[in-house]
């Protein structure tokens, strides 16, 4: 069972969050303890070391991610989900940090993926890489990063330096100009999101390119060549809207 720490300002909240666990996760969740504001989450943390915390961004004084800024780097060895009411187009930059999210109103649907999400993951050496990725995700969107999580290390990618993405079975292969390949341990459909970040096309059911580092569309043999010399698919029902595609970006 989780030990668990409740993060909000607002009473209500708290009261809702700790109803939708109690009455659906009592199994997982222990929750020792409810904090109105981050100086009370902190000494809470200390006090009870919980292994997840559910946190509250928006918060006088101190929001949520001023959180991590009373840890030092190695202390945070508790899990977050964050509670947001961010709009959609930010919620893409917890997708691609790699950090689970409930978007407010919370319901019980959401809190039973994050944590059969969160039950799937390794102990958390590196979470400091999530959070600080996530905060730049969010800050400097034009430099946009992604966690890659192998079977031994984190990776932080920016998008600029990925080529292309392979399936590889139950796993797939990010190809980038900086780090060579890395084997991430998921499926590209899980990757299927970045497709709304505007950099990434699915060209083929085991490929996903950067747009921006293609050379050369086979038309005829429905391939496409990338700026790394190499080639390819190009599913042929997905041939017109990857040059409609490109024909806007111009």
């Amino acid at each position: 069972m989780l030990k668990a720490i409740l993060v909000d300002d607002e009473q209500m909240a708290r009261t809702v969050l700790r109803g939708i666990l109690e009455e659906n996760f009592a199994e997982k969740i222990s929750i020792t303890a409810e904090c109105k504001d981050v100086p009370e989450a902190v000494k809470a943390i200390h006090k009870y070391k919980p292994e997840l915390v559910f946190l509250d961004i928006e918060m006088p004084t101190y929001n949520g991610f001023d959180l991590l800024e009373f840890f030092e780097e190695g202390q945070i060895n508790f899990k977050i989900i964050f509670v947001t009411a961010y709009s959609e187009y930010s919620l893409q930059a917890f997708e691609i940090s790699a950090v689970d999210y409930l978007l407010k109103p919370v319901r019980v649907e959401a809190v039973a993926r994050a944590l059969a999400k969160l039950e799937g993951l390794p102990a958390p050496p590196d979470e400091n890489k999530h959070y600080q990725t996530l905060l730049e995700n969010l800050q400097q969107p034009q430099d946009r990063k992604v966690i890659l999580q192998t079977t031994d290390n984190v990776y932080v990618v920016r998008f600029s330096e990925i080529l292309y993405i392979e399936a590889e079975g139950s796993y797939c292969n990010f190809y980038t100009e900086s780090q060579g390949i890395i084997l991430a341990s998921k499926r590209l459909a899980q990757f299927e999101y970045l497709e709304q970040t505007g950099v990434f096309f699915r060209t083929h059911r085991s490929y996903l390119v950067n747009v921006e580092k293609i050379q050369r569309i086979d038309k005829r043999n429905f391939t496409i060549l990338m700026s790394n010399g190499k080639e390819v698919g190009l599913a042929q029902d997905r041939k017109n809207d990857l040059l409609l595609r490109l024909e806007q970006e111009k």
